[in-house]
């Protein structure tokens, strides 16, 4: 294995000329740039179709997690099987089926519930699954005037009126969307793409709680969780009026798999979807309070939740949360920054496996960066950045090799990292070297 160097002098970035040329004509057409493939499937998003699956899951009345199962236009369960049958319809390619518990009561699960998650999954070349989804249960608290509202034709305590169009029919339109879109491509992706519906989220996080740790039980690989909650509302409750920005929240640390995840969003959606901002914030999920995405992190997986910029307080878990508070552009711009980063992801190889060892000081001033080899890989991608950054700030295509160094440059003032990159250019998350805690 040839080990390449890097060398930085006067302020400018130099190849020496250990790097071979080939490896360096490479760097040049391995940076990022538009695949057509891509731009097609982020084309495809179609607003009309998503306000129509956000009005339809309206129309079921409630979709309370609790509410009845037995009538056949009202009710969670109602609601359940329509999606289901919805999903199975985009293609043959999908198996589509209820990710099913038997909840016992405890906590906001009040009694022995049925709890059913809608999925959708599109087998790819590995076992490894990128995640698409939203909650589609709802909920509505405090009093109202119940002869303003529709009726439930039912009398369970459960029952009554919880429109929950953008919170959260609207991320559940955009998991449903990607299911039609992918699943209609015809491409083969490298990662298993899963899109689901998860319900329980407004009693805890229960479905996606049970979910995640079933996903532990059975060591299936999750390489990414893209959660939408409350994504398609663009004017504010101060009236403000924003649909050209989208917030991504990603727990810490600043190396954290889902910080790896947020930035690869940014990157590759600002790429796709050039005209919308998205706004990364450093929190797990809006302060104090909570998303599908968190019990995927607590298990150790990667995922981040995309919400709105501009919340309306007066719309969330009121009957006023009906399908004229969402905004259809402006939650297809979303969904086209969900397609963006799922697919670019799904056609990347896996993260090069990285250890706080594999960095060394080599010849005492220099990194020397080393990483695992990536089957499917055709060469990697060092990023680096000031210590106290938080984004990658400098990126180097070094070829198809498993170490490298860079001259003169301290692995004390630095952060660094590595990303596998696939034959058509599309690019891993980045593994960060990140010293374990002692």
């Amino acid at each position: 294995m040839r080990l390449h160097t890097f060398i930085v002098a006067s302020g400018a970035l130099v190849c020496s000329l250990l790097l071979a040329p080939a490896a360096d004509a490479r760097a040049q057409s391995t940076d990022p740039s538009l695949d057509p493939q891509i731009q097609e499937l982020v084309r495809s998003v179609d607003p009309d179709r998503l306000q129509a699956i956000v009005e339809r899951l309206a129309s079921f009345g409630t979709r309370h997690t609790l509410s009845t199962t037995e009538h056949p236009e009202w009710g969670i369960g109602a609601a359940r099987q329509w999606m289901l049958e919805e999903m199975a319809s985009y293609s043959d390619r999908l198996e589509v089926s209820f990710d099913a518990y038997d909840v016992e009561p405890g906590g906001r699960i009040q009694v022995r519930t049925d709890l059913r998650n809608v999925m959708a999954i599109l087998p790819g070349r590995s076992d490894r699954r990128i995640y698409v989804s939203g909650h589609y249960d709802s909920v509505v608290y405090g009093d109202y005037d119940e002869d303003a509202v529709p009726q439930a034709p039912t009398d369970g305590q459960w029952d009554t009126y919880a429109p929950g169009a953008n919170d959260d029919a609207s991320g559940t339109a955009i998991a449903m969307e990607l299911a039609r879109i992918f699943a209609q491509s015809g491409l083969e992706f490298d990662a298993t793409l899963v899109f689901i519906g998860f319900a329980g989220e407004e009693q805890g996080l229960v479905g996606a709680r049970l979910h995640a740790e079933r996903m532990v039980e059975e060591e299936v690989e999750i390489t990414a969780v893209f959660n939408n909650d409350m994504i398609g509302n663009s004017t504010g409750g101060t009236g403000i009026v924003d649909s050209r920005t989208v917030r991504i929240f990603s727990p810490g640390p600043e190396d954290s798999i889902s910080r790896q995840l947020a930035r690869y969003i940014r990157r590759i959606g600002s790429l796709y979807v050039p005209g919308h901002e998205i706004r990364l914030i450093a929190r797990e999920d809006r302060f104090g309070r909570g998303g599908d995405h968190t019990p995927f992190n607590q298990n150790g997986f990667a995922g981040v939740r995309f919400t709105e910029s501009r919340e309306n307080f007066e719309r969330q878990h009121t009957v006023l949360d009906t399908p004229d508070g969402v905004d259809p552009a402006y939650l297809a711009d979303n969904a086209r920054v969900n397609v963006a980063g799922v697919a670019s992801l799904a056609l990347a190889p896996p993260a090069p496996g990285v250890s706080f060892n594999m960095l060394r000081r080599g010849g005492g001033y220099d990194a020397q960066v080393q990483w695992r080899q990536v089957e499917g890989a055709a060469g990697y991608r060092i990023v680096w950045r000031e210590a106290w950054s938080p984004d990658w700030e400098h990126s180097l295509y070094v070829g198809d090799v498993t170490e490298f160094i860079l001259e003169d440059i301290s692995i004390d003032d630095y952060v660094f990292g590595v990303a596998a990159v696939g034959p058509g250019g599309h690019e891993s998350l980045v593994s960060a070297y990140v010293r374990p805690p002692r």
